[in-house]
C-alpha cells in the first residue's frame, strides 16, 4: 500500500510546488524561488518577504491622480488592498488601468511607523520652515496634500495604534514595481443548443 501512495504523494508535492512558485519571466531579476502572493493574504505573508522579489495579480481599484505614482490592487472583495508604487523603470500608473486586472513583478518594501518616525513628522508639521531642508516625510504616503491639522490627526491616530498594537512600531507594506502587464479579457463564448 506504502509503495502505491509514495508516487501520488511524490506527484502531490511537485504539483504543489509548482503552484507556488508564480509565472516565471525572462528579466534577470526573477528567480525560479520568486513567490505569487494573493491579494486576501497579503498582510499575513508580507513580513516574510521583504526586499524579495514577489509576484502578485489583482485588480487595479485606484491609481494616484497626483503623478500616477500608486496604484491599488484588490481580489473578491475590497476589505484588503494592497499598494504598488511605481519603481525605477516605470514612469506611473496610466488611470485608465482602473477596473483592468494586472500581473505585478516587484521587491516587496516595509515601511516602519515609530515614536522617531512620528516626532520628526510632527516637528516638520509644527515648523514647516525649520524643517524645510530635512523634508523627510514630505510626500509620505497618504499625506502629501494634507493640512497641518489633519496631518496631526493622523499622527496622533498612529501614535493610538502604536500603542494598541503593543510593539514599538506599524509596519505597513506595499510592492514597488520592476514591470506590470494587463491581462487581458479573456470573453467566454456561450453556446445555446438548439432543441
Amino acid at each position: 500500500m506504502t509503495k502505491k501512495l509514495l508516487p501520488l504523494l511524490f506527484i502531490g508535492l511537485m504539483f504543489a510546488f509548482s503552484c507556488n512558485q508564480g509565472p516565471k519571466e525572462t528579466a534577470e531579476e526573477v528567480t525560479a524561488d520568486t513567490v505569487l502572493l494573493a491579494v486576501a493574504t497579503f498582510d499575513t505573508a508580507a513580513p516574510y518577504y521583504v526586499d524579495q522579489p514577489v509576484w502578485i495579480e489583482g485588480t487595479v481599484y485606484h491609481t494616484c491622480k497626483h503623478g500616477g505614482k500608486r496604484m491599488f490592487l484588490v481580489d473578491g472583495n475590497d476589505s484588503v488592498m494592497v499598494e504598488v508604487t511605481t519603481g525605477p523603470d516605470i514612469v506611473m500608473f496610466d488611470e485608465a488601468l482602473v477596473g483592468s486586472r494586472v500581473h505585478v513583478l516587484g521587491i516587496l518594501k516595509e515601511e516602519r511607523i515609530d515614536e522617531k518616525y512620528l516626532n520628526e513628522w510632527e516637528a516638520e508639521v509644527m515648523s514647516p520652515e525649520e524643517n524645510h531642508e530635512a523634508g523627510l516625510h514630505e510626500g509620505t504616503k497618504g499625506h502629501e496634500d494634507q493640512p497641518a491639522d489633519a496631518k496631526l490627526e493622523q499622527i496622533k491616530a498612529l501614535r493610538d495604534q502604536i500603542q494598541e498594537s503593543g510593539t514599538d512600531h506599524l509596519s505597513f507594506f506595499s510592492i514597488e514595481a520592476i514591470s506590470y502587464e494587463e491581462i487581458p479579457v479573456v470573453e467566454e463564448e456561450i453556446i445555446v443548443e438548439e432543441e
